[in-house]
């Protein structure tokens, strides 16, 4: 479930590969499989990754650049509050700090750092797309990140 994130201008050609059809469904051993999705600093940079468990677990990704993270999630209180550290293959660390906003779609929603202090926001969740498309309708889902909304499906 983590609630994660991480790290380009985006191009046409770049939000083709936001597309990335990561699907997640409950696993051969149960354990849930969530969709994360987060922007990474002020240059439209994003991170497109599945999170594994249930009130803890790990998650996976890989930023648009192509640098795999991964890390460890875990919600802190029958709130719905929690906290995930992500660390990436070129040695990038952050902290990310979640909660539940939307009880129709289970999207946790969260905001944290990278160790140098460029800003992550997270949205995760089994309908998250559909919270990131709001009430409109389309197909086609828009991450909101700082260097412009990045298509995602």
């Amino acid at each position: 479930m983590f609630r994660v994130l991480l790290l380009v201008g985006i191009t046409a050609s770049s939000a083709a590969n936001a597309q990335s059809r990561t699907s997640c469904h409950l696993t051969d051993d149960n354990n849930n499989c969530n969709r994360v999705v987060a922007c990474v600093g002020n240059e439209g940079t994003w991170f497109n990754g599945r999170a594994f468990g249930r009130g803890e677990g790990e998650f996976s990704g890989k930023m648009s650049d192509g640098t795999e993270c991964n890390g460890t999630w875990m919600s802190q209180n029958w709130m719905g509050l929690g906290q995930a550290d992500v660390t990436c293959e070129n040695g990038n660390k952050g902290r990310v700090y979640y909660t539940y906003q939307d009880p129709y779609t289970g999207t946790a929603v969260g905001r944290g750092s990278m160790a140098d202090g460029t800003p992550i926001r997270i949205w995760s969740g089994t309908h998250v797309l559909e919270y990131l498309r709001g009430d409109t309708g389309e197909r086609i889902a828009y991450l909101p990140c700082a260097g412009g909304d990045i298509p995602i499906s």
